[in-house]
Formats: C-alpha cells, sequence, structure tokens
C-alpha cells in the first residue's frame, strides 16, 4: 500500500530549520516512491491515473 504524506495547507514561515528540512526530505522520498511505483510494469492504466492525480495534488494542494 502506498501512503502519502498529508498535504500541508499552512505556511512554514513559523517552522524551525531542521523542520523545513524534514519537511522537504518527506516531500523527496514521496516524490521517489511515486516515481518507482509508476514504472511499475504490473501498474494498470487506471492506477497509473491515480498516481498522476496524486502526483499533482500534491505539487498544487490548492487545486486538490
Amino acid at each position: 500500500m502506498l501512503t502519502l504524506p498529508l498535504i500541508r495547507t499552512d505556511d512554514d514561515s513559523t517552522l524551525t530549520p531542521i523542520e523545513r528540512t524534514t519537511v522537504s526530505c518527506e516531500q523527496v522520498i514521496t516524490a521517489l516512491l511515486m516515481a518507482a511505483t509508476m514504472g511499475d510494469p504490473r501498474l494498470d492504466e487506471q492506477e497509473r491515473m491515480v498516481l498522476t492525480t496524486l502526483s499533482v495534488a500534491t505539487i498544487v494542494p490548492a487545486d486538490a
């Protein structure tokens, strides 16, 4: 099962540098996992479309 971190809707002005780094690392890990999953040959077209939609939702949270 693929788990995505929650989409942040607040700004990061109150976060410490360590917290900002943690958020960035989570985003990179999510992108890598999603890319690896989308490259799986066992994935059907519907699953690929769902992952594509989710990837846009993690990049553009206002449109999600």
